[in-house]
């Protein structure tokens, strides 16, 4: 329970402030102005535990402003599940436009798909860097999977030699933060 109550205390804040700073800017389906406000989209793509239970991906939520996917957590399978959002419709889900997410906390079953979320949108096309918000700790662990997976991305990189923007989409720039705004999308 204790552990409980200090992640709510602690995740709680950092997503009422990633809504808040969305939200303002969207409306929904009913909206009369259906041409010049934008949309939101929020897609459960994982809603799993740390149990392996074979039919829930660990959590990870994806919030589509305006085509834009913004990740909150990126539990195992979150690639797999964007993806397969992407083939029901949700456009903003393609993989390669996978380029922000936000990390509540370093439970291992909110980060277990980190190395995929980094890896896969880029061996199958994204050409910018993932920008990852999270709390202490986020640069080390962005540190360690980069050199884990280092032979893999020289590897890739020599394939990749004539490709455009193919050296910076394995690249990762992590912030870490504490509670309030993080940053403010505009329309």
């Amino acid at each position: 329970m204790i552990v409980k109550s200090r992640i709510q205390k602690t995740t709680r804040p950092l997503v009422v402030a990633l809504l808040s700073s969305l939200l303002p800017l969207t409306t929904f389906p009913q909206s009369e102005n259906k041409q010049s406000a934008p949309t939101t989209q929020i897609v459960l793509l994982g809603t799993g535990t740390p149990s392996p239970d074979p039919d829930r991906s660990g959590p990870a939520t994806a919030i589509v402003v305006n085509g834009t996917p913004y990740l909150v957590d990126f539990g195992p399978g979150v690639v797999r599940r964007a993806a397969a959002a992407y083939q029901k419709g949700v456009k903003g889900l393609s993989i390669v436009n996978l380029r922000v997410a936000f990390l509540t906390h370093l439970h291992s079953d909110h980060t277990a798909g980190y190395p995929d979320l980094i890896l896969s949108p880029w061996a199958v096309g994204r050409n910018h860097p993932l920008e990852v918000y999270g709390p202490k700790g986020l640069n080390e662990m962005t540190e360690h999977i980069l050199k884990a997976y280092q032979e893999d991305i020289r590897i890739r990189l020599k394939d990749k030699e004539d490709v455009p923007g193919a050296r910076e989409g394995y690249k990762v720039k992590a912030h870490e933060i504490k509670p309030g705004v993080i940053t403010k999308t505009r329309t």
